[in-house]
């Protein structure tokens, strides 16, 4: 029973058509607009990456100092043991 309803189904799934839809022109018409407008279409992808790239610079400049802050204080600690051991 359940293999006569699969069937049916396949058939008229075989026979049924598409809609015609054509959206090509209208996507390509949009997009000429917006040229032309605006100029250039990945500008706010620019920004993105130049405020991406100004955050990861101030990240590492920070883990950087913070870096050398610690080795700095543990070299001061070292020379002093250094020093009262002798």
């Amino acid at each position: 029973m359940r293999k006569i309803k699969f069937h049916n189904l396949v058939t008229l799934a075989q026979q049924d058509t598409p809609p015609s839809v054509d959206v090509a022109d209208g996507v390509i018409a949009a997009l000429t607009g917006m040229a032309q407008r605006g100029g250039d279409l990945y500008r706010p992808y620019f920004w993105m990456g130049v405020a991406s790239a100004t955050v990861a610079a101030c990240i590492l400049i920070a883990a950087t100092l913070s870096g050398q802050g610690s080795q700095d204080s543990i070299s001061e600690v070292m020379t002093y043991v250094s020093w009262v051991t002798q």
